[in-house]
């Protein structure tokens, strides 16, 4: 979890961004323009086990680099064996195996407000309403120094949340939604 739960609180800032945004985010379309389909978005789902709209899992890493853009930063952190390549701009983390190269999680974080679950729940959601439209049956853990909580359903599907009383706008709120090949997939590292 190291660098993700940095990544993390750094989201819960540009959630913090956002929110303060979204009057201009409101804006009414042009009439009579239709918008063109971004691959990446795609219909916007995020599917536990399998994709984050265009984003899928079964994806090679270079045709994800081909969909994404080449604008990321790599980290790599060998203690936890974990490798992650960052698309700050859309809001787009994807983490490795540092052995087998294998992806481990694809997400999306910050503003970014084209994506949903199957079940309706977006970034900046409390999260209640995800626990209510997707079931008490996950793991929890509570990484205090970070002010985060990362919580994982095996079906394959990830929460980060924000976990400071001291935000009052942010605190339990999402920001942070991915997914992993389903199964149990422990934190990169423990609290």
């Amino acid at each position: 979890m190291f660098r993700e739960a940095k990544c993390l609180r750094f989201a819960g800032v540009l959630i913090l961004l956002a929110v303060s945004a979204l009057p201009t985010l409101a804006a009414p379309e042009e009439p009579g323009v239709t918008p063109t389909l971004n691959p990446v978005v795609a219909d916007g789902r995020i599917v536990a086990g399998e994709r984050v709209g265009g984003v899928r899992l079964a994806m090679p890493l270079d045709q994800i680099i081909a969909l994404l853009g080449r604008n990321y930063k790599v980290e790599e952190f060998a203690a936890e064996k974990i490798i992650l390549y960052e698309w700050r701009a859309q809001g787009f983390w994807v983490s490795l195996d540092a052995g087998t190269r294998a992806i481990r999680v694809i997400s999306v974080f910050g503003p970014n407000f084209a994506f949903r679950t199957d079940r309706g729940v977006t970034l900046l959601d409390p999260w209640d309403k995800a626990e209510a439209a997707h079931g008490k049956g996950y793991r929890r853990w509570e990484f205090r120094q970070e002010k985060t909580i990362l919580i994982r359903y095996p079906a394959g599907l990830q929460f980060g949340v924000v976990n400071d009383p001291g935000q009052r706008l942010i605190h339990g709120r999402i920001f942070q939604i991915g997914v992993f090949p389903p199964g149990e997939l422990p934190p990169a590292r423990q609290p």
